[in-house]
């Protein structure tokens, strides 16, 4: 397995963003939620993912307005596809 150097330096950086994925895919498929609630799975993953790359790239010291609205277009377009096809 191979592993990326930008993993092997900040592990718990990246352990803490794949269970926090792995949790809310959890919620989202097992736990027999409402429409409404797994809407809300996935608004949370979403903004959980944007404030994970904003502290990212912060401490990474390359943290620009275009990687911000870069973020942000992307993770407003899966919420939209996984709540208007999903729902």
């Amino acid at each position: 397995m191979i592993i990326p150097p930008e993993v092997k330096k900040k592990p718990l950086e990246y352990l803490f963003l794949g269970l926090f994925f792995i949790i809310g895919v959890c919620f989202y498929l097992f736990a027999g939620l409402s429409d409404s609630n797994r809407r809300f799975v996935v608004i949370t993953l979403g903004a959980g993912y944007f404030f994970w790359s904003l502290y990212h790239h912060y401490h990474r010291g390359d943290l620009s307005l275009s990687i911000i609205v870069e973020y942000l277009v992307f993770i407003l377009f899966g919420i939209v596809l996984f709540t208007g096809t999903f729902f």
